[in-house]
């Protein structure tokens, strides 16, 4: 039986800056990868000239779908709401879309952001994580939004997090404790690679590479299936 990933995000780069190495592995092992993303990431700054606002939206879209490819994802649904303002989109609409998404690929494991907002604490990262959480719940309720396609109850959820910042790092907030470690080490080159495709993006690299290129990726259990350790390696184990 072929499992199923659907990852959940805010912006283009959040798939592979939170999760590419972990998407790569297990695309890599056959398991299908897909991607919601909110927003087309205009609001923020660009490393190459650009004349509008409208055209690095354009482009950071094009950047998405390289960079998703590359990992191994498969369906890519871009939904195109305001970027730095996902907080203030309709959150009944916002649901919907994801319930949709959901039932869409039927997937076994869903990742998003935790509720803190990722170490920047993004308002956007926030904002994906209450509507992906509330999604998670109601994609497999008949009832709930009974337009958007027959109900698929996903088996896990997991909160994208990391290990507690050293006391000299710039950004000191704690993410939720992890109960999934996944390796990544034989993927960081993908991950690099796919990262290098958000070409608009390239003025984050040092951080990237601070946070981002670790030998693990961790997640934090926060509602479905319970795991068969307190801690685990595969995020499919015991389902």
């Amino acid at each position: 039986m072929t499992r199923s990933l659907a990852l959940v995000f805010a912006h283009p780069d959040d798939e592979t800056f939170a999760t590419g190495g972990t998407v790569a592995r297990y695309a890599a092992a056959g398991v299908r990868c897909d991607l919601f993303c909110a927003t087309d990431g205009d609001a923020g700054k660009s490393s190459v000239p650009v004349a509008s606002r409208a055209e690095l939206g354009v482009l950071r879209r094009n950047e998405l779908r390289l960079a998703a490819r590359h990992l191994g994802i498969t369906e890519i649904v871009s939904a195109g709401h305001e970027d730095g303002a996902l907080g203030g989109v309709d959150f009944d609409r916002l649901v919907g879309e994801i319930v949709a998404f959901l039932r869409l690929v039927r997937p076994d494991v869903v990742l998003t952001f935790g509720p803190e907002g990722a170490p920047t604490g993004h308002r956007d990262h926030k904002a994906i994580s209450r509507a992906a959480t509330a999604a998670w719940f109601l994609s497999g309720q008949r009832t709930s939004f009974p337009d958007a396609g027959p109900p698929h109850a996903p088996r896990r959820l997991y909160y994208v997090t990391w290990p507690p910042p050293p006391p000299e790092a710039e950004l000191q907030l704690l993410g939720v404790p992890a109960t999934a470690v996944v390796d990544v080490r034989a993927f960081l080159a993908t991950k690099h690679e796919a990262f290098h495709l958000h070409v608009t993006q390239r003025q984050h690299e040092a951080r990237f590479m601070e946070l981002g290129m670790t030998e693990t990726e961790r997640y934090a259990l926060a509602s479905g299936a319970a795991q068969p350790r307190a801690v685990v390696e595969d995020l499919f184990e015991g389902l």
